[in-house]
This record gives structure tokens, sequence and C-alpha cells, in this order.
């Protein structure tokens, strides 16, 4: 962990209302789960789910039957990498990141 990524996750959390966005986030009340947006037939767009398999906060476990969902073209696993695999390994998520799109062109 960085001094840098301390700020950029710190930051957010000092503007007015942020206290019930985080609130919000952790109750799930601002939307539904993912597996009914995975479900719902209107979603046409492919989906890759990246999964840190130390992910403290969200169990690997949570992510293993998400493939069964239609839109669901890939289900990435990262080893050694917890929540935030974007920033955790940005050099392994950042490529898949160009795949994924240039996929979306074919």
């Amino acid at each position: 962990v960085t001094d840098e990524l301390v700020k950029v996750l710190r930051e957010p959390l000092l503007f007015e209302g942020a206290d019930d966005a985080v609130l919000d986030t952790f109750s799930y009340s601002t939307g539904p789960l993912l597996e009914l947006l995975l479900q719902d037939d209107r979603l046409s767009a492919p989906v890759w789910v990246c999964w840190g398999k130390q992910d403290p906060w969200t169990p690997l476990k949570r992510a293993s039957g998400l493939d069964r969902y239609p839109a669901v073209k890939r289900l990435i696993e990262f080893s050694g990498v917890g929540h935030c695999p974007h920033d955790e390994a940005p050099e392994v998520v950042n490529p898949l990141i160009v795949e994924f799109a240039e996929s979306l062109r074919q």
C-alpha cells in the first residue's frame, strides 16, 4: 500500500454525503445484487468477471458460479490479489481491459 493509494481512497470519503454513500455500498441498498443483474434478459453486453483469490471481503466462492449466466464470457481469478485487482496488479489487469475492449469491436 502506497501513500498515493491511501490518498486516492481517502479523499472521496471527505466529501459531504460520503458517509451515506459508504453505508449504502456496504448495505447493498443502492441496487440489486450482481446475480440479479446478470440474470436480467436485457443484459446483452458481454461480461468478464475479475476476482482476487485473496479478497478478504468477498470470497472467491461468491464468484465461482457467476459463469453460469449467459452474459459472463470469462471468469478470471487472480492469485495473490485481494479486493482491488486493478490497484494491486495493474500490470495483469490493464492488458485484460484492453483485450476486453478490443473483443467488443469484433
